[in-house]
């Protein structure tokens, strides 16, 4: 969008400052900003106006706006400006990572901008020759630019992904130039050049440079720790990160030092997470347990994509293939029972003979199948998770509390609302496996 919208304008304002006339008598950056405008608007209609297109394109719209009535483009008044449309067109994109990271990596930069524009001191002569001069400059501004959006968005990243990239300020610095001096221009060229026939050249400088960041980012990747899991902190510590970078990019003065207090509070909450001691998958396929050793352990068959997200959110990690996942579960064909770090034991039951005996022994019986029977013990069946959906458990003061997905969804038209199955009576005579082709309660 901004490429695009830039382009455009460029284009424009050269085309009319070649006129004497027009230069001197007619506000040229003006009349390339409309252009720029309709432009813009243009290629986000035939784009397929995705929300991410049109977010960009609100922001493009702002900056060429604030050239119209003859303000700075880039300013925290423009960002804010940019901010309210975006939320009141969409207000719960304030709690997605798409308006936090890229809000959040812009404030920083153009904080960072305005200060070094009003600084007192003169800009430093360049002590290397032409053209080492300009690249180093331009080297430096990509490493300083990536060091700031990094920072601005890792936390926003931690708290929705888990995940930190410590070498992504690596990966950026030597991607970057590619990006910027190869790649956009050279597609921009092949745009123009194309109608000519003139356009083979840039294609293939365009694809040579795509190829070479693809190489160095899969270097990178392959980096030992090139990716961190961070247990996933509660929106406390994220409001806390919040504050702090709202406060440094807003204040102007010496008070923006007291970000520290929010800063130092976030990193407190957030490395103390309240982990959940069980995890239930919302039918009821598989679990994880927390062992004695504070790793999860896994019993069941929970699907390959839910067994990741739960390894990412605790912190952990190791691949869901990983046989120690299942070293510290006793299974049978009858289910698995695993002992906590307090000693309680949690067990899973693939049939209802299994259930009886679990709810004698156990202190806490998970099962796929619908039970209406009394229960010495607590349980959750699939009628519950049918009601519920996915559930994680806490164990604190004696008594189990739970968090399930369908927690604070209220009675909205998206909300999932499944019936739960008939509940059938209990019948101890036989074992009825779950995994058995021939029940038609089986999950798999």
């Amino acid at each position: 969008m901004v490429l695009a919208a830039g382009t455009i304008f460029w284009l424009v304002r050269a085309l009319l400052a070649l006129s004497q006339t027009l230069a001197l008598h007619w506000q040229v950056k003006k009349i390339a900003a409309v252009a720029a405008m309709v432009g813009a608007i243009g290629y986000c209609v035939f784009s397929g106006a995705e929300v991410a297109t049109v977010r960009s394109l609100i922001m493009t719209l702002v900056i060429l706006g604030a050239i119209l009535v003859d303000r700075p483009a880039l300013s925290m008044r423009n960002l804010a400006l940019a901010a309210m449309i975006v939320l009141l067109r969409e207000p719960d994109a304030l709690l997605g990572p798409s308006f936090q990271m890229s809000f959040g990596a812009v404030a920083a930069l153009i904080a960072f901008a305005e200060r070094w524009e009003n600084r007192t001191r003169p800009h430093p002569p360049s002590l290397l020759p032409w053209p080492l001069g300009p690249l180093w400059i331009a080297s430096v501004g990509v490493i300083v630019t990536t060091l700031l959006a990094t920072a601005a968005t890792a936390p926003f990243g931690a708290y929705h992904f888990q995940t930190f990239n410590p070498f992504g300020l690596l990966g950026n610095a030597l991607a970057l130039p590619f990006v910027s001096l190869c790649v956009m221009p050279a597609a921009v060229f092949g745009v123009l050049a194309y109608p000519f026939g003139l356009d083979a050249p840039a294609w293939w400088l365009m694809g040579f440079a795509s190829d070479v960041v693809l190489k160095l980012a899969h270097w990178v990747a392959t980096i030992d720790h090139s990716t961190l899991v961070i247990a996933a902190f509660g929106p406390a510590a994220l409001a806390c990160f919040a504050a702090t970078l709202l406060w440094l990019t807003l204040w102007t003065t010496r008070l923006r030092l007291l970000a520290l207090l929010p800063l130092v509070v976030g990193v407190a909450v957030a490395a103390k997470p309240e982990r959940p001691d069980v995890l239930i998958e919302r039918d009821g396929s598989g679990i994880a347990v927390r062992g004695k050793d504070g790793l999860l352990v896994v019993a069941g068959k929970p699907s390959r994509f839910v067994l990741q997200q739960w390894l990412t959110a605790d912190g952990d990690g190791r691949n869901p293939d990983d046989a120690s996942l299942r070293q510290a579960a006793a299974c049978d064909d009858a289910g698995c029972v695993i002992a906590t770090r307090d000693g309680r034991s949690i067990a899973y039951a693939r049939d209802r003979l299994a259930i009886i005996e679990d709810c004698r022994r156990a202190d806490l019986v998970v099962t796929p199948i619908p039970w209406t029977a009394p229960c010495a013990t607590k349980l959750v069946d699939r009628t519950a998770l049918a009601r519920d959906g996915a559930t994680a458990l806490i164990r604190r003061g004696g008594a189990w509390r739970s968090h399930t997905s369908e927690q604070g969804s209220g009675e909205r038209p998206w909300s999932r609302r499944v019936e739960a199955p008939a509940s059938a009576p209990a019948r101890p005579a036989a074992a009825q496996p779950v995994d058995d082709p021939a029940n038609p309660e089986r999950l798999q």
